[in-house]
């Protein structure tokens, strides 16, 4: 039993989505103050998951803010882990060498991000974006407040992005600038050949997880997800309930699955 699952809004929460539902505990400070939160049934199935299996978060955090979440803390390890929308991989923790190595031959295919950067220097005073950053030299991406910001402003910028081999995904407040060879299904194609697995589950909540979602051999997304409010929907079993409670549902539907769910 193997799962990859996004991380944010999918296993782990903001303060906006907790709930009286559900029990929970802090899994993340950032700058002395509480930013995220997990539900205690959700300690407990991923550790029911781990025991039976490996759960192998995937996400697009940077190594830097993955390793802020104190999963350690709960008594939860990960052997493996997917960081940087597919960028890198850890092993134990640690940046594995050889999906570094085949991601740095990859990069002459795609603009360099230092091009890429550049070129949208002039669209960082465009009224609304809020905050510029970029990602392990990798990716980059833009904090919008959409009372102000319209994405027409910026459409001349992501009109060229497929002619330089990149993409750009709305998740949330944030806008991404990602080459279109560093994805999270990529670095999952690449670890389940590494690992002989031919058999796994997703989990997901945004558009960004489609691709993760779409060659897994079940894919389960969270309700509240923005990826339920495309076409693709049907293709995906989504959560009866939002937030917390429908991460519980979807990680209890896995082990009933294969029949080692301990309640």
């Amino acid at each position: 039993m193997i799962v990859f699952s996004d991380l944010d809004r999918s296993i782990i929460y903001s303060n906006k989505f907790l709930s009286a539902d559900s029990k929970y505990a802090n899994i993340e400070i950032y700058r002395e103050k509480e930013i995220s939160y997990i539900s205690l049934d959700t300690i407990n199935l991923i550790k029911q998951i781990q025991y039976y299996g490996m759960f192998i978060p995937t996400t697009t955090r940077t190594v830097e803010q993955f390793k802020r979440i104190e999963f350690n803390k709960y008594g939860i390890y990960f052997p493996w882990s997917i960081t940087s929308n597919g960028g890198v991989i850890l092993k134990d923790n640690e940046i594995l060498k050889s999906w570094s190595e085949k991601i740095d031959k990859l990069k002459s295919d795609y603009e360099p991000i230092e091009s890429m950067i550049y070129k949208f220097k002039d669209y960082l005073n465009v009224d609304g974006i809020t905050n510029f950053k970029v990602a392990e030299d990798t990716f980059f991406y833009i904090v919008v407040d959409f009372s102000k910001f319209n994405l027409e402003s910026i459409k001349e910028y992501t009109n060229v992005l497929e002619s330089k081999n990149w993409k750009f995904y709305v998740s949330g407040r944030k806008i991404y600038f990602i080459p279109k060879e560093i994805s999270k299904e990529n670095a999952i194609k690449y670890l389940t050949k590494e690992l002989g697995i031919e058999y796994f589950y997703a989990i997901g909540d945004s558009i960004m997880d489609y691709g993760m979602l779409n060659i897994s051999n079940k894919a389960y997304l969270l309700k509240h997800g923005d990826i339920n409010k495309n076409e693709i929907e049907n293709s995906f079993l989504s959560s009866s309930f939002n937030g917390m409670s429908g991460t519980e549902e979807i990680l209890s539907n896995i082990l009933d699955e294969n029949c080692l769910l301990n309640i």
